[in-house]
């Protein structure tokens, strides 16, 4: 459907995302319209392509998923347009230019601007003015104009626009996958569309070697680094509609290209993005360096016995071994389960090290797990962003991200705990920020869910059998009274969890519908938790789920839950932002890094909210469109209204972002959902989560299956390889 109008007013405009709310003046009155714009004005004349929707607050409106601009086609709104647009020429002058030039006007401006000397009212200031106008806004709405024919948003068209300049068209018509080289975020099957419709060749390299890599990037989504060379192939047949020899061919020029690399794993041609191979082999280097490092051997018991009796705690010959390990070498790992006492042995490491007077590091991959450390060491604890000094930059862009110059770390040891959430490209920017000398030592549950971009590092390093290992295996005196412990002990193992009804800590509730199941959460955060045990709902529990999408998911259960556990009242404010309602005191998340926002604690100034961090919804200030979180660690942030595509609530979360983080209590709804996503270890983690209760409610038969199902566990990476065959040159090099 399409409408057409003049633009009223801006009513509100999100300056991140584009989102827009527009009143539109039409010959029968006004309408409101909403959707994403890119630099329009009060006055333009606009065609939208949308369909009527009825708010519950704001009741009709058009939404719109396109727009142009609309560009005169008759004399008079030529006329208009010019006098419109152009300071100082008025209608009277650009009469005379029309009258004058008639349908070649527009090219006389744009490209025979000397003959507008020839029209009264004209000086070379005017003209000036008339040919920059015509030369990019009228060029850029013909651009926008005709990326629309191929479904292209007005927001990338102009995104291509400002990219590329006044020759997009004739780019575009030459080879439109330049295109991606431009702009970073297009997708190559839009820019294929381009090409398709108008005619480049199926076997045109550009076209073939922008969809391979499109194809890798694609697959290193599901976290691998690399992809088997025949899959790669079978899978661009498919995408290309070309022969394989045609795709090898490609595949061969991107590698001579250095934009791809190709190595054998296990006797199989394996293809990498070329800055993924290089971040592998990168850390790779860095870890056989470290084991390289000379370091004095210390006998540390009597260090150990006194750190332990000055924190009155009894220290097992497990512990005392993984202490002795990670000081003894110049690069070690401890890893293991709830309850084996990783935290412990953080602590003991950290007295050792004052004692030592050693300066030292502790820092994780997010916020809310370098919080947790802060919690229970009771020392400072820093992300890997803010140790490295990582700040704008898109996560996405490869390349940039492989060669960013991080901030070298001073710090004589760094402690790393978390280290399953790193992936290939954090711990490469980790390991150029530190010397050969730093001592590094990495803490982790191997069994947890892998990072969630590429690789499998954590996973790969021990496999490799290079690095110092300490695998904690007994489970203490007080973890052991745990079911949420011991159960997540049993499913790590491939056993399914058992259940009590009395007695403990792990409770399951059966249901036989998605309904019945939502019922169950209603009233358990409604009333029988508090009844059941002193706990505050709001701050104490976290509900976490699989997905974000479903009856199930995070959307849908955070709409419910807020009715439930923060309602609508006239004493809490309110404003709703993209069909979502922000409403004082309600649980928040911020969802994207933001390096530059800026908060203060104790009258100390710091920058920085992480993707991650939880807070509360603590003051609207609707006069001057600002609301303020407090976060956890009553950090007082403030947020313009078009900033709020940042937050997203998080009564429920999944179970992905809750990583890192532990909560008193969780209610874990598992009942249906995507089979691939169903796994053990991501049971495993939502079961660690939970400190003092943890309840399940859904289907026993989908609890069973997630145990069994061990699917994500099997990334294809080569950091495992590259750290071996390091290791034996290195031995060939120190024998000869």
């Amino acid at each position: 459907m399409k409408l057409e109008g003049k633009i009223a007013t801006i009513i509100f405009k999100n300056e991140i995302n584009n989102w827009t709310v527009l009143l539109v003046k039409q010959n029968t009155g006004y309408i409101t319209c909403v959707g994403e714009t890119d630099e329009i004005e009060v006055d333009d004349d606009i065609e939208f392509e949308g369909e009527m929707v009825s708010h519950k607050v704001y009741g009709e409106q058009f939404k719109f998923s396109s727009y142009k601009k609309v560009l005169p086609k008759t004399t008079a709104a030529l006329i208009s347009y010019i006098a419109d647009n152009i300071a100082g020429v008025g209608k009277k002058t650009a009469k005379n230019i029309v009258d004058m030039f008639g349908d070649e006007t527009v090219n006389v401006i744009r490209f025979s601007m000397d003959r507008l000397y020839e029209v009264k009212g004209l000086n070379t200031e005017k003209i000036e003015r008339l040919n920059e106008f015509f030369n990019t806004e009228w060029e850029k709405w013909n651009t926008i104009e005709f990326l629309s024919q191929f479904q292209i948003s007005t927001v990338i068209a102009n995104r291509i626009y400002q990219a590329v300049g006044k020759d997009t068209i004739e780019i575009i018509k030459e080879n439109p996958y330049s295109l991606l080289g431009f702009v970073k975020s297009l997708n190559f099957k839009i820019v294929d569309a381009i090409g398709r419709k108008i005619g480049i060749s199926l076997s045109n390299p550009d076209r073939l070697d922008n969809g391979i890599l499109y194809a890798i990037d694609k697959i290193t989504e599901f976290g691998h680094t690399c992809v088997e060379k025949e899959n790669l192939l079978n899978y661009c047949i498919e995408l290309l509609e070309v022969d394989d020899a045609e795709i090898s061919q490609s595949i061969t020029r991107l590698v001579l290209a250095n934009k791809l690399y190709i190595d054998k794993i296990d006797m199989q041609d394996f293809v990498f993005r070329q800055s993924m191979y290089l971040a592998e082999e990168d850390v790779a280097k860095s870890i056989i360096e470290h084991t390289r490092q000379n370091i004095k051997v210390k006998d540390l018991s009597s260090l150990i016995n006194k750190v332990s009796k000055d924190n009155q705690i009894t220290l097992s010959d497990e512990q005392k071994n993984a202490i002795s390990t990670c000081l003894n070498n110049m690069i070690s790992i401890i890893t293991g389960g709830p309850g084996t006492g990783k935290t412990t042995i953080i602590k003991c490491l950290i007295d050792i090290l004052e004692e030592q007077k050693k300066n030292y590091v502790l820092c994780a991959p997010t916020g809310r797990a370098a919080k947790r450390i802060t919690q229970t060491t009771g020392k400072e604890a820093k992300t890997l962003h803010r140790l490295l000094e990582i700040s704008k930059i898109d996560d996405n862009d490869i390349d940039l991200f492989y060669e960013y110059q991080v901030k070298q770390v001073e710090d004589e040891v760094v402690i790393v705990d978390e280290a399953s959430m790193i992936d290939i490209m954090m711990m490469n920017n980790l390991v150029k920020g530190i010397k050969p000398t730093t001592q590094l030592i990495i803490v982790g549950d191997v069994n947890q869910l892998p990072s969630v971009g590429p690789g499998s590092v954590l996973k790969d390093i021990i496999a490799s059998d290079i690095v110092p290992t300490v695998e904690l295996k007994q489970i203490y005196r007080q973890s052991a009274k745990s079911d949420i412990v011991m159960n997540a002990h049993r499913v790590n193992e491939g056993l399914y969890p058992e259940f009590k009804t009395k007695d403990t800590d792990l409770f399951f509730i059966s249901t036989k519908t998605i309904e019945q199941t939502i019922n169950e959460i209603a009233s358990l955060i409604s009333y029988r938790l508090e009844s059941y045990s002193n706990l505050d709902v709001l701050k104490d529990l976290q509900v976490l789920t699989p997905v974000k999408k479903t009856e199930l998911g995070t959307i849908e259960l955070n709409e419910k839950i807020q009715d439930i556990l923060n309602p609508k009242s006239e004493s809490k404010k309110q404003i709703e932002f993209q069909s979502k309602i922000f409403r004082e005191n309600d649980k928040v998340m911020q969802i994207i890094n933001n390096y530059d926002k800026k908060y203060s604690i104790d009258g100390k100034f710091f920058e920085g909210i992480y993707n991650g961090d939880i807070g509360y919804i603590d003051f609207i200030d609707t006069e001057n469109e600002r609301l303020y979180v407090k976060f956890d660690d009553d950090r007082l942030v403030e947020y313009d209204f078009e900033e709020l595509d940042q937050l997203e609530h998080s009564y429920a979360i999944t179970i992905h972002k809750s990583q890192g983080s532990e909560f008193d209590y969780v209610i874990l709804p598992i009942f249906t959902g995507y089979k691939k996503l169903l796994t053990r270890n991501l049971l495993y983690t939502a079961m660690t989560r939970a400190k003092k209760m943890l309840i399940i409610i859904g289907n026993r038969s989908v609890v069973n299956y997630m145990v069994d199902n061990l699917d994500s566990r099997n990334r294809k990476t080569g950091l495992k390889e590259k750290l071996e065959k390091l290791l034996y040159i290195n031995d060939i090099k120190v024998k000869k």
